[in-house]
């Protein structure tokens, strides 16, 4: 015990893993790439980001829970993988909500619901839906795995819709806007950080944004429940976690290092350019906020009828 109090009150004395348990390049990543940069200096260490992808997301997330609780290890997530992937992989050892502590909240991303203009002139969900219920198991949608936003929005949609379409996956959001822009694939619900330059040139179309409010990168395109679908208020959320036997006063330190960063301007900034918004949740809050957002995953889960993958 004194050598772990001795360790704690001189914190941190070497350099600090993120583990992002996805493949380099995507949201979740180049958030953590951000938060690791900003966080290096008031902690007077190198904070660097290690990529451990597989398992949609538990490889890297079980690596974390196993890891010492010394600090020195920490994960970048996103909310809906935690909540998730205990339903989509139910013989794990993983259990998110207690096997880790936030840091803190990062950020919040919507996705977009896109289309090629040029093979189906539509121009709201409304008509995409109709399209739908016309050609039964005759339109195709893209997924990036079993239990990805891509694929859970997408049943979604299609529940609510009363329509079924083919699924088609892919290895992530490029291949997948290859053949949107091809006309091979007929709607995405992709990152907004992927589609949103796509969106601007006129070369895809978007049709609403999962969030309760606008994109402030792509404004005029409305939300999903301004199309007139409910239940679409799922920003996917990222955090900053750590094992949950940290010490109290190491994850303290990384709180009061990471607070003014998460809610500063530069900050917000940065994510902006790439399609997301800062998601700032007071610390006191943020076991009850990751509970409710844990239950809203879940209730959604429930409504596609989601299980592990066959």
């Amino acid at each position: 015990m004194a050598t772990r109090a001795r360790a704690s009150a001189d914190w941190p004395t070497r350099p600090i893993k993120i583990v992002v348990p996805f493949a380099p390049g995507g949201p979740t990543d180049f958030v953590a790439r951000l938060v690791a940069r900003a966080l290096s200096e008031p902690l007077g260490q190198q904070v660097f980001v290690e990529n451990r992808a597989g398992a949609t997301g538990n490889i890297g997330a079980q690596a974390v829970a196993d890891a010492d609780p010394d600090g020195y290890t920490l994960l970048h997530t996103t909310i809906a993988t935690q909540a998730l992937n205990p339903i989509l992989m139910p013989a794990s050892r993983l259990r998110p909500l207690n096997d880790f502590v936030p840091v803190g909240t990062t950020a919040a991303l919507p996705n977009v619901l896109v289309v090629q203009p040029k093979k189906h002139d539509i121009k709201t969900v409304q008509e995409l839906a109709e399209l739908g219920r016309r050609q039964p198991r005759g339109l195709s949608f893209g997924t990036f795995g079993h239990g990805t936003s891509p694929h859970i929005l997408s049943l979604l949609f299609q529940k609510k819709a009363a329509f079924e379409a083919v699924p088609v996956a892919y290895r992530g959001s490029a291949p997948a806007l290859t053949d949107i822009l091809s006309g091979q694939l007929d709607f995405l619900f992709d990152n907004i950080t992927t589609s949103a330059e796509q969106i601007r040139a006129g070369t895809i179309r978007g049709l609403a944004v999962t969030s309760a409010s606008r994109s402030s990168v792509l404004p005029e395109i409305p939300t999903m429940k301004e199309a007139g679908f409910d239940g679409f208020d799922l920003d996917f959320g990222f955090s900053l976690m750590a094992p949950a036997k940290i010490p109290a006063d190491v994850l303290a330190r990384l709180q009061d290092a990471f607070d003014p960063i998460a809610s500063g301007a530069d900050y917000a900034d940065a994510l902006r350019l790439r399609g997301a918004d800062a998601l700032v949740v007071p610390r006191a809050e943020l076991p009850r906020f990751l509970e409710r957002a844990t239950d809203t995953w879940m209730n959604v889960a429930r409504q596609i009828g989601l299980g592990p993958a066959t």
